[in-house]
């Protein structure tokens, strides 16, 4: 396949939304609602076209009413090209282009995500999109930095009842959540909070944490719980939130101190009750592939891994 007349550019507008679509994936669904409410822009949307054939595309999630781009959460080719060296040549030359436009000059590159079947090395031609894609990331720079688990918790499912153990209120004041996430980042095995670790104090790390996505959430805090001893102890925490497609366990923890009894069996089932209270259609959490005590809990409460998901950063 000749390159030479290889067009690279951002989409009109909306009414190109049908060919930017062309490509398959599960996010395709979403971006006629998120271009509605601001989570993307036509100038964050490329594509690599020959003629009218839609051979790659990417485009990066921002929040609702900023033009910084948050996540590059959407890279595909072609895949029914025969070649692998094509396919990994025309996204290269795609996010080479697309990134200096889409990213402000001295602002890191955000990071990549990608959601994958949770079988994916198992199938040749799965696991040969998802290393195209990574491939494509790594000749730009990329390095894998973490593999997550996506779970989901389905009305039906059994729920345990509480154990009595531990008791459950609603936060003090809004200083409380960020005090908490900070006593629990001693010993998290989180990549995400590992690495800001690196950069940033305990208390520095929580608050950003808090205040880039827990406190951005639309719904309620009221149904955030902390979980507490009967001498008013706190042991840990749960964030039941909905995160604009979701209804999601955003956060999930117990205080060092406390860790080894099983609360976090009783902790993230009050979590996932608040939620099925509100008769959602389902409850969405993720962990990292590598925080086995976690991903054995979400197993305990019945939740289903119906997906991962890879990150990919640059240095």
């Amino acid at each position: 396949m000749e390159l030479t007349d290889l067009t690279v550019r951002p989409i009109t507008g909306r009414e190109e939304l049908s060919l930017f679509s062309r490509l398959p994936y599960l996010l395709n669904e979403e971006l006629a609602d998120d271009l509605d409410r601001g989570r993307r822009r036509p100038d964050g949307m490329w594509v690599a076209l020959l003629g009218d054939r839609l051979l790659a595309r990417a485009a990066w999630w921002s929040r609702p009413g900023s033009s910084d781009p948050l996540i590059l959460d959407i890279l595909d080719v072609d895949d029914g090209l025969p070649d692998a060296s094509t396919r990994v040549e025309i996204g290269v030359r795609l996010l080479r282009a697309a990134m200096p436009a889409v990213v402000p000059s001295g602002s890191p590159l955000p990071e990549y995500s990608r959601f994958i079947p949770p079988d994916w090395r198992d199938s040749a031609d799965t696991r040969r999109v998802v290393e195209d894609r990574m491939t494509i990331l790594e000749r730009t720079g990329a390095r894998l930095f973490v593999e997550r688990l996506r779970l989901e918790w389905r009305p039906g499912s059994p729920l345990p009842e509480p154990s009595g153990r531990l008791s459950f209120r609603p936060l003090h004041h809004d200083h409380e959540l960020p005090a908490l996430m900070t006593e629990v980042l001693d010993g998290t095995l989180d990549a995400h909070s590992r690495h800001d670790l690196t950069r940033m104090s305990p208390a520095a790390t929580a608050a950003r944490h808090y205040e880039d996505e827990l406190a951005r959430y639309a719904s309620p805090k009221h149904w955030w719980r902390v979980a507490v001893l009967p001498d008013a102890e706190p042991v840990g925490f749960v964030v039941p939130a909905h995160n604009g497609y979701n209804p999601i366990i955003a956060y999930l923890a117990v205080l060092p101190q406390h860790r080894g009894h099983g609360y976090i069996d009783d902790i993230l089932a009050e979590g996932t009750r608040v939620l099925a209270q509100e008769g959602v259609p389902r409850v969405r959490a993720s962990t990292d592939l590598g925080n086995v005590p976690m991903a054995n809990a979400f197993r305990r409460a019945r939740y289903v891994n119906f997906g991962r998901e890879i990150n990919m950063t640059w240095a």
